[in-house]
This record gives C-alpha cells, structure tokens and sequence, in this order.
C-alpha cells in the first residue's frame, strides 16, 4: 500500500484549496469584477509596463508552482537550493530598487518632476 501519511494528505488539502482559490480569482477576473489592468504597470504613468514588477510575478508563480508539485511527489517538504533563493532575491531586489527609482521621480499628485528637481527637492538655480 502507499505510504499515505498526514503531512501527504494535509498537502494535498493545501493544494486542492489553493487551486480552489485560483479558479475562484480566474472567475472574478473573467467577470471583471477584479481589475488587472494597472498589474504591471509603474505607478504614475499611463501604459507603461514594469519588466521588474513582470519578473517577480513570474519567478515568484514558477518557483511556487514548482516547489508545490516537487512537495507533493515526495510527501514532504525540499530543500529549496541556495542559488534559486538568490535568484529570488535578485528579483525581488530589483523589484524594490525600481519602486525606490519611480517614487523619486514621481510627486504626489502622479506627474513627473523635472530632472532638475530630484536632488534635494530644491530647484536649481541658473548660475552665470
């Protein structure tokens, strides 16, 4: 008989759940009672996509979905290796250095500044 344990049922309790739960949020998104359309797009700009905000939704639904069928062939939870954890980490620190950029060059009221207002928040002065 197969070696049928809780922490391989409570897996795939997890994993029935979670796949519940995607179908749910595909449902609510076909009925357009979620809004995408700003998902990937940089905050404060009109149809212009993020490569960074793309690549951690990606890495992060690729390694996830990965890790949860490898989980579910052993029965127990792997290792996950050091390298795809810092490739996560770049990801994600790319991420957050493009947030850092785009809240620098965006005031509060969505429009850009002048490249020669970054510094300081202090407009430069022409100087003779």
């Amino acid at each position: 008989m197969n070696n049928f344990t809780v922490a391989t049922f409570m897996g795939w309790v997890i994993a029935i759940a979670f796949t519940a739960l995607s179908f749910l949020v595909l449902l609510r998104i076909y009925q357009n009672k979620i809004d995408l359309s700003n998902m990937l797009s940089e905050t404060g700009t009109t149809n212009k996509a993020s490569m960074s905000r793309f690549q951690f939704l990606l890495f992060t639904y690729i390694i996830g979905g990965v890790y949860l069928i490898l989980c579910l062939e052993t029965g127990s939870l792997i290792e996950i290796p050091a390298n795809v954890l810092g490739l996560m980490g770049i990801s994600a620190g790319s991420y957050a250095v493009s947030k850092g950029i785009s809240a620098n060059t965006v005031s509060n009221d969505g429009s850009a500044k002048p490249a020669d207002t970054q510094k300081g928040g202090q407009e430069k002065k022409d100087q003779p």
